[in-house]
């Protein structure tokens, strides 16, 4: 290897380093047809080429810089997903088909392809670059957008990256009011819904405790009171049945003289008397005893309720008597059951209660949600929340993108460059000596002696 290395530089190449002035006296004809047809290309390139304009404009995106101490944001968002979602929104088919048909744009891909192809080609025309890094400061976030549109007429260039900085600036407004009304109208929803829902368990609470009235806890002292008072008046309905009927009983045998039977019934009747005095009408005893005083009635023959006008007041009066106290049995009765139910309707009111409990607090966090929620959604309307401001916009540039001294320096770089490859490529394949050094190395001849150059 570097024995060929050596070979190349002191061969042909070599000799090419030495005499350059020689390789173009000799090469200088295929060179400049190489460098002329380069050159005749690049200034038909340059003639041909459509000038082309590119305007700037720079936003910024800054993200609220109210203290959440303050103002809840009804929203999280990374600021390069604001920028996505600004950028589908501003970009989008519907906002960029006002600008062809205002600038008529395109007019022969809209005629062969339609008007979205035309959309197609001018979205392909924007450029949509980060400009400066986002920035985190105290919670605060911004980011620095560059907008580039290439056209060929610099006018209208300008005033196309203006409307799609405009078009970021509304989007920007129209997705923070959007999504912070979203927002409130989904808060607002659910208060309904909690409302609804507390005023159902409400509704269910107050039919619960119309029907069950008198077995409720906060009823249980006034039932207990009403049961010592209906005992009190059943015992004294009792003794006065049992001095009725004694004194009846009393009066039938002073009138008919000694009767066994009716000697028996009396006895069954003072037997009933202390039975009542211990025990209710339920009772075994006293429903016994009340049998027996049937019977014996009935063996009397009908005496004892035939003795005059007096003993049919006394009947009366009895018969009037029972069914007081029969009507105080049974609402003895039903107060009994009533008390018996309270720990069941105790342990179902409570639970029902605490379900009412746990539904007045959703709707309580509910409704301070929607309060800040309205609250944010005004200060969006505001433009308080994340802004979309244009900082610079574009102007008509003064000179095309592709400007013409730029592919003038470029074809004459490559002409030549291209050309001296060629001199030298040609100078390798056909080597002339110029050198003692060459022509011994061609020949194998050592040399004598040289001639200098005469002019």
């Amino acid at each position: 290897m570097d024995e060929e290395r050596e070979d190349l530089l002191s061969g042909p190449l070599a000799e090419v380093v030495r005499d350059p002035v020689g390789m173009l006296r000799r090469r200088w004809k295929p060179m400049l047809a190489v460098a002329a047809a380069i050159l005749v290309a690049t200034g038909a390139f340059v003639v041909l080429q459509t000038p082309l304009y590119a305007a700037h404009a720079t936003i910024l995106i800054a993200s609220q810089k109210l203290s959440e101490e303050f103002v809840r944001p009804t929203m999280e968002e990374d600021v390069l997903e604001r920028v996505n979602a600004l950028t589908a929104e501003a970009l989008s088919r519907d906002k960029l088909t006002p600008l062809v048909e205002k600038y008529d744009l395109f007019p022969a891909v809209r005629e062969e392809y339609g008007m979205v192809a035309a959309v197609g080609a001018l979205r392909s025309g924007l450029s949509i670059e980060s400009e400066k890094p986002t920035v985190q400061s105290r919670g605060a976030r911004a980011l620095v957008l560059l907008i580039t549109y290439t056209g060929t007429d610099p006018k209208i260039t300008a005033d196309i990256t203006n409307d799609v900085a405009r078009l970021f600036t509304d989007a920007g407004v129209r997705l923070r009011t959007q999504q912070a009304r979203l927002t409130t109208d989904f808060m607002r929803r659910e208060l309904e819904s909690a409302e609804e829902a507390l005023k159902v368990q409400t509704k269910e609470i107050s039919e619960f405790q119309q029907a069950h009235r008198g077995e409720l806890p906060s009823e249980l002292e006034s039932n207990l009171r009403r049961l010592e008072r209906l005992q009190q008046q059943r015992n004294s309905l009792a003794m006065q049945i049992t001095q009725s009927e004694t004194q009846m009983a009393i009066a039938a045998a002073n009138a008919a003289g000694p009767d066994p039977a009716r000697v028996r019934l009396q006895e069954l009747q003072t037997q009933l008397a202390r039975e009542l005095g211990v025990n209710k009408e339920t009772h075994p005893n006293v429903m016994s005893l009340r049998r027996q005083i049937a019977v014996a009635q009935g063996q009397v023959g009908g005496a004892y309720g035939t003795g005059g006008a007096a003993a049919g007041a006394g009947q009366r009066e009895v018969a009037l008597l029972r069914e007081q106290l029969a009507d105080t049995d049974r609402e003895l009765k039903e107060i009994d059951a009533a008390v018996a139910a309270i720990p069941a309707r105790q342990e179902q009111l409570a639970g029902m209660l605490q379900r009412q409990s746990v539904l007045q607090e959703n709707y309580l966090d509910f409704l301070r949600k929607v309060k800040e929620a309205e609250l944010a959604q005004s200060l969006e309307m505001a433009q308080q929340g994340d802004r979309v401001t244009v900082l610079d916009s574009a102007f008509p540039p003064s000179e095309p993108e592709n400007a013409p001294w730029k592919y003038l320096i470029l074809g004459i770089a490559a002409s030549l460059g291209l050309s001296l490859a060629l001199g030298v490529l040609l100078e390798l394949r056909d080597p002339v000596l110029v050198s003692p050094s060459a022509l011994e190395a061609a020949t194998g001849v050592p040399v004598l002696g040289t001639v200098p150059h005469m002019t």
